[in-house]
């Protein structure tokens, strides 16, 4: 399993939550989520763009605030805050707003573990980890079938698939295919990968 690990401090301490829950498959039972209203993790498709340029192309979209972009430094993902109130409708429509863009790659929810817990962000990537049930389904035959879902291959490794999704409408891609593809029977495991607080003992 690869999980990308990371303590951020542009975190909010106390997001505002979406009502609906979201679930995704971990050890074969659900663990569930729910997003944040005001928080957005941006991919740009140009990975060294400079901080100047990532204000500039989000700067197009008044219910985004760039003022936790730095200039001088910038590795071409950022969390954006959206400065408007808004309800789950309208940050999902924030969501396919910006991934019409065609300077972002994908633009996702921030998740939360806790309705109180301000370190239990869970980041939604863009990406599938699997490992596919060879007593069920070949790993090539497993690849073609991940394919037909809008998921394109990174990386093969004994029997374990790293993925991204292909085409990012909603931003809640990941996280659908990964279920859909567990509730399928043909993978042992499949979770979207992301970016949650780790703490070291």
């Amino acid at each position: 399993m690869l999980f990308v690990s990371c303590e951020n401090e542009d975190i909010q301490s106390n997001p505002k939550l979406c009502s609906d829950e979201y679930f995704y498959y971990s050890g074969g039972s659900k663990t569930f989520l729910k997003h944040s209203l005001n928080e957005v993790w941006i991919v740009f498709k140009q990975s060294d763009l400079t901080g100047e340029l990532a204000k500039s192309i989000l700067e197009k979209y008044s219910f985004i605030s760039t003022d936790n972009i730095s200039s001088d430094s910038f590795s071409g993902k950022t969390l954006a805050i959206i400065n408007e109130n808004c309800n789950c409708s309208d940050f999902k429509n924030y969501l396919e707003e910006l991934n019409k863009d065609n300077e972002i790659s994908s633009a996702t929810p921030v998740f939360y573990l806790s309705d109180v817990d301000p370190m239990s962000y869970w980041i939604l990537l863009s990406e599938v980890l699997t490992k596919n049930d060879n007593e069920r389904i070949t790993e090539s035959e497993f690849v073609e079938y991940a394919e037909t879902l809008n998921l394109e291959l990174i990386e093969s490794n004994y029997s374990t698939q790293h993925f991204k999704v292909k085409d990012v409408e909603t931003g809640f891609e990941a996280l659908e295919i990964a279920n859909e593809i567990y509730e399928s029977g043909k993978a042992q495991y499949s979770h979207p990968n992301f970016i949650a607080h780790m703490t070291l003992f």
